[in-house]
């Protein structure tokens, strides 16, 4: 699929946006038109009553009165199926903007950072802005469960695909990218879910093998005083006074009876239906994303499988959402002691779980699964829509290849975005330039893409040929008050952490901003010759940027040390930045230009 049938424009997002917007109002409108509807109805029946009923005809008031009250209800359903419309388009027209905002460059408000999915020893998260403020996460993260979230965040914080389901990610990720309605659409249904951990919770509990009423006997006991209790409280009702004296003692001693047995069991099922009647609400909304995902024609494998999936649990999930909200109805205390006095209503639903438990439990786990796994690739699809110029990576065999054609940073605007050609060829490139020229952002560059590229996304680049890599990043550094440990000793530490796993792992791409900044000139160009040496003979790929060109100097003695640089030009006094990569170590600086700038050196 070509890019230009997949990135949808501002104006078709516009184009979207007005059509729900249309519908919000049409359906809002017909909604008023049945509210007034319904308050005409109300007062024609109080007229009704007050001339016909008690005035004139009674017989003929009643009839009235009870076809007015038969058009009143049915306005009020027709009425709620309106507003159920109105919310969809609503919550459509929203969906629709928050996708204009990704594309104009409006979301760095996005609720949902990703913040805590990444702690600070992750390999390259910070780094490179995958979670967290203005990030990758934030950008893109469309999912609307803890299921999606998770598995998103996983595919972008831990990708470990091979190169055969990368291909499939991708055919799915480009098929969904050029269905953005249909997208929305589970977007919005998907978010009805929400992302608490009730519904986690309750899926654990689903498929942990357990079943709280081991016995068939003791679970027809059971029947049989439900059955009994029911029926001598009948009797009790229905017989007269002098004949229901047996029926009544019997029904209290059952009654009794069956309040003691819920209070013996409640400490080992309550927990179990605590958990299920927490997740309820969740559980009932679940099934129409999963039903408008597994009813869509789909073309490439990947999709085909999951819907083939979810399509598959489409009615156990009915009868579990149907489950857990009778299980809701003992959550009240005193109905709570009316049911299990009749009908032993805890007993009876965990008996209804065990049998549900025994029949999908264990499929139960594929289908939360196979739901997260969709959103992961909803969520991959945002880039091609809102990043112009992305394509699909073309994975290759062996490692260290990165070939790019036009490469740039999805996070920042399509209108000032700068992309450069880049091939990294097995080799080592240290990149220098002055301040402020690109060269950490170029980093980020390369790693956010390989990131996107493993986890079976597009990439911002007009082409990129790649062999899966294990990404390792050292920039974002400080020292450590606490533990008394200083920025220097920090990289110290994370380099260490990169030639330990490019020992194991010939994939590894690092990239490392400033190398061994915090230290004098004479100890970081010591300190780089070994790094750079050590990573030489493991044979691994990546790049380091520096502002000392004694470093440069390495690539001289080393043959897979290669030199690129980030260069600036003057004009007028001022200083501008191409932030165009240019072949061989940097020519330029213009640390007395800043200093001159700021009033620092005299002029």
């Amino acid at each position: 699929m070509q890019q230009e049938q997949i990135h949808t424009t501002a104006s078709q997002w516009q184009e979207l946006l007005e059509k729900h917007r249309a519908g919000e109002k049409k359906w809002n409108r017909l909604s008023l038109i049945f509210g007034l509807t319904k308050l005409a109805l109300l007062i024609t029946v109080f007229l009704t009553v007050y001339f016909i009923w008690l005035r004139g005809n009674p017989t003929l008031g009643i009839t009235l009165t009870a076809i007015q009250a038969v058009i009143f209800v049915a306005a009020g359903i027709v009425q709620a199926k309106l507003n159920a419309r109105m919310r969809f388009e609503s919550g459509m027209a929203e969906l629709v903007q928050k996708h204009l905002d990704r594309l104009e460059g409006r979301w760095g408000d996005f609720k949902d950072t990703g913040e805590e999915l990444a702690g600070s020893e992750h390999e390259y998260a910070r780094d490179l802005d995958i979670v967290g403020k203005r990030s990758l996460f934030q950008l893109l993260n469309s999912t609307g469960t803890s299921f999606g979230r998770a598995r998103f965040a996983e595919d972008l914080l831990c990708p470990r695909y091979s190169g055969k389901e990368i291909r499939e990610r991708q055919r799915a990720v480009a098929e969904l990218a050029g269905k953005p309605e249909f997208c929305c659409r589970m977007e919005l249904l998907l978010g009805r879910v929400g992302v608490e951990e009730s519904l986690p919770q309750a899926a654990e509990r689903l498929a942990d093998g357990k079943r709280r009423l081991q016995s068939g006997a003791v679970r027809a006991l059971f029947w049989v005083l439900r059955v009994l209790t029911c029926g001598s409280g009948l009797l009790m009702l229905l017989l007269p006074e002098s004949m229901a004296v047996v029926p009544g003692v019997m029904f209290s001693v059952l009654f009794l009876a069956q309040l003691a047995i819920w209070g013996l069991s409640s400490p080992q099922i309550r927990p179990f239906l605590a958990a299920m009647a927490a997740a309820s609400h969740r559980l009932s909304v679940c099934g129409e994303p999963v039903d408008t995902f597994a009813q869509e024609p789909f073309e490439s494998e990947k999709l085909r499988e999951l819907a083939a999936v979810l399509g598959g649990a489409r009615e156990p999930l009915r009868r579990l959402a149907g489950l857990s909200r009778r299980i809701g109805l003992g959550n009240s205390s005193i109905l709570a002691f009316i049911l299990n006095g009749l009908f032993l209503w805890d007993l009876w639903n965990a008996a209804s779980l065990d049998s549900w438990k025994q029949k999908w439990g264990e499929k139960s786990t594929d289908w939360f699964s196979a739901l997260g796994e969709t959103e992961s690739l909803l969520s991959l699809a945002n880039l091609p829509r809102c990043c112009a110029g992305s394509c699909v990576p073309e994975p290759a065999e062996g490692t260290g290849v990165f070939t790019a054609r036009a490469l740039g940073h999805p996070l920042l605007p399509n209108d000032s975005r700068v992309c450069n050609d880049f091939t990294l060829g097995r080799g080592i490139h240290i990149v220098s330039g002055s301040n402020m020229a690109g060269k950490t952002t170029f980093l980020r560059t390369v790693g956010i893409n390989m990131v996107l590229a493993c986890a079976g996304g597009f990439a911002c680049a007009e082409s990129l040929t790649f062999s899966p890599m294990r990404v390792m990043t050292s920039m974002r550094l400080s020292d450590d008050l606490s533990g008394r440990i200083s920025t220097f000793y920090a990289e110290l530490q994370r380099i260490k952490t990169i030639l330990d796993a490019a020992a194991q792992d010939k994939s590894v791409l690092f990239l490392i901003d400033e190398i061994f900044r915090g230290t004098n000139s004479v100890d970081r160009l010591v300190g780089a010759e070994a790094v750079l040496r050590r990573l030489e003979e493991l044979g691994v790929s990546g790049m380091i940027t520096t502002h000392d060109l004694e470093i440069c100097r390495l690539a001289d003695e080393r043959p897979r040390v290669v030199n690129c640089c980030f260069c600036e030009t003057y004009r007028d006094g001022e200083i501008f930045f191409d932030y165009k990569r240019r072949e061989g170590p940097s020519q330029t600086t213009n640390g007395q230009f800043l200093l001159r700038k700021v009033g620092i050196l005299a002029n």
